[in-house]
């Protein structure tokens, strides 16, 4: 036996699933956007101090020098260059821009600059000027487009574009948090929809490539330092039950209460630019007693988890951020609850620490743990990604007991949003817009399939009058692949019905019944052009064998004809290959 026949006796190798080019790729990836987060991140501090005069992202209390009257106009100012910045992008493009979850979902990974420009823009304008949201959104949105962009000039495949979305994302969350295994948690979670090990190499050091560049530019300070400061105890673990069950409750609420708000203001107040307007002024009177509303309140989650709000202050804070949040949102400033979600929950731990101190027999609870566990829970209820909560605190605490107890909180306001409201807050505003979409999971690789490759000439072509006879040699001989009709103008007539060709055979033998008389009587209308996901629907709702396929601009000109069954396996084919490429599974070579 000779050697090559020994070889090609052996079991075929498995094609690696991993790629290379594409693990290079990410780091290109995660290092454009760790700078693009630190410029954004950079920005938002100067412009906060020239418009408010101070940076609110980094305050909660105003000093000295801050004017209530510059607020309120930097607000104002903030609402007009909002609506000139909408409507700008309005007159460029009518559709409004996608982000990472529903580019994925919808579109493949497939992004344009105007999905950056439409999201990114409004939000910093929303932001610079003192609006109560968050700029993770933003920053996301950066790094998925240019992942996006960078994939599609390298003519990746849909899975790979896909997969480079995530790797934008994760790294753009680790940047702005400085925790790489967070932000890839995030992107598994939310963007990807799903893990496979195919992903990982992608996704981690896409992650740890934008941490290590923000490190070089800025330094290794996070943007808040969490220190719990004591041991857990075990009577610990019914109270992460207890603030996980309170936070699923307060995450619904803020959600509601953002959709709520904005259903309201657009039923009383028409137009855009007065409703921003009218959140200008009520921010402005809150930020009278709770300077913290203002901005994403990233600081604020530093002095709550380390007790330098607590009690009446906490509790008020708590509800005044819920509220500037859900107007800002609500009247129309662009941003996200990323943050205001974890500011709130620790805001929230600090309020059920403090009122449990007056609950005869209750365990003293570390206010420090209430606030991280707390945070992790509304987090995992609001953003909808559990697990990227939990490293988060892990990797701003350091504390692994502690981390513990914190998925716990973190599981049980997760399951309990999920079962009681069903959405995160991404999803719910998806549905808002009636897209039906859960998740970044590709819902659309049957809708991006076309049916070329399908479509077949039919079996046997019969005159429009031939006779019965005909028709029944040419049924029989055509089976599932069709029989057409044309007329004697030498137009498409239809397909013959063998169902009705039995049934004539049955009742109305003998009769002088023509070829035009047994095609099927209603056809849906199936051109060369339509998506193989409506194809299947067709043959889901009727039990025909065979469906002609017309010319989209002539439709007395057949193309051909699709099989039931030729669909079917299309469609499971290209299924099990996205489930394939979810999985990390190779082919063989």
């Amino acid at each position: 036996m000779t050697l090559r026949t020994r070889l090609s006796s052996l079991p075929r190798l498995r094609k690696p699933t991993g790629s290379f080019r594409l693990v290079g790729l990410s780091i290109v990836v995660g290092v454009a956007t760790g700078v693009m987060v630190a410029a954004v991140q950079q920005f938002v501090v100067f412009a906060q101090r020239a418009t408010l005069g101070f940076a609110a992202e980094r305050r909660i209390a105003l000093p000295d020098h801050a004017s209530f009257v510059r607020i309120a106009l930097a607000l104002a100012c903030g609402a007009l260059l909002v609506t000139v910045v909408s409507r700008l992008l309005s007159r460029w493009k009518t559709k409004d821009p996608i982000d990472a979850v529903e580019a994925n979902a919808l579109s493949g990974g497939s992004m344009s600059w105007y999905d950056a420009t439409g999201v990114v823009i409004p939000i910093l304008a929303s932001v610079s000027f003192g609006a109560s949201v968050g700029i993770e959104a933003a920053v996301t949105q950066l790094g998925a487009v240019l992942a996006s962009l960078l994939g599609r000039r390298l003519k990746k495949p849909r899975s790979d574009l896909r997969l480079l979305v995530g790797v934008g994302a994760a790294a753009a969350i680790s940047a702005a948090y400085r925790a790489p295994i967070a932000g890839m948690l995030y992107a598994y979670e939310v963007v990807l929809g799903s893990y496979s090990k195919r992903t990982l190499a992608p996704v981690g050091v896409g992650a740890i490539a934008a941490v290590l560049t923000v490190w070089l530019l800025l330094g290794q300070d996070k943007p808040f330092s969490l220190d719990t400061g004591t041991r857990t105890l075990w009577s610990d673990y019914p109270l992460a039950v207890a603030v996980g069950v309170v936070s699923a409750f307060v995450g619904i609420l803020v959600m509601l209460l953002v959709s709520g708000t904005e259903r309201l203001m657009k039923h009383f107040v028409r137009d855009e630019t007065l409703r921003r307007l009218l959140a200008a002024g009520l921010l402005t009177v809150l930020s009278m007693r709770f300077p913290a509303v203002l901005g994403s309140g990233h600081a604020a989650i530093e002095h709550a988890v380390n007790g330098d709000i607590a009690g009446r202050h906490a509790l008020g804070l708590l509800g005044a951020k819920g509220l500037a949040s859900a107007a800002s949102l609500g009247a129309g400033f662009r941003g996200g609850l990323f943050g205001a979600s974890l500011m709130i929950g620790a805001l929230l731990g600090q309020v059920i620490a403090w009122v449990s101190a007056f609950i005869p027999g209750a365990p003293v609870w570390s206010p420090a743990l209430c606030a991280v566990i707390g945070m992790a829970s509304v987090g995992a209820s609001i953003i909808g990604s559990p697990l990227a909560m939990i490293f988060l605190v892990l990797e701003t605490t350091g504390d692994f007991d502690a981390t513990i107890v914190v998925a716990i909180g973190a599981v049980t306001a997760s399951f309990l949003t999920d079962r009681l409201f069903g959405y995160s807050f991404a999803t719910w505003r998806f549905q808002q817009r009636g897209l039906a979409i859960e998740g970044g999971h590709d819902v659309t690789r049957l809708e991006a399939a076309g049916i070329g490759e399908i479509v077949r000439p039919p079996k046997r072509t019969v005159a429009a009058n031939a006779s019965l006879e005909d028709v029944r040699r040419a049924v029989s001989t055509a089976g599932a692949r069709g029989t057409a009709v044309y007329g004697l103008d030498g137009l498409f007539v239809g397909l013959i019905d063998p169902r009705l060709v039995e049934a004539v055979e049955e009742e109305f033998d003998g009769l002088p019944i023509v070829a035009a008389e047994l095609v099927y009587e209603s056809t849906p209308i199936v051109t060369t052009r339509t998506t193989l996901a409506e194809v299947v629907d067709v043959f889901r709702l009727d039990d025909r064998a065979t469906l002609a396929v017309v010319s989209p601009d002539d439709r007395n000109s057949l193309a051909g004809c699709v099989r039931a069954r030729d669909a079917f396996a299309l469609a499971s084919s290209l299924l099990d290959a996205q489930r394939r490429d979810d999985l990390g599974v190779g082919g063989l070579r």
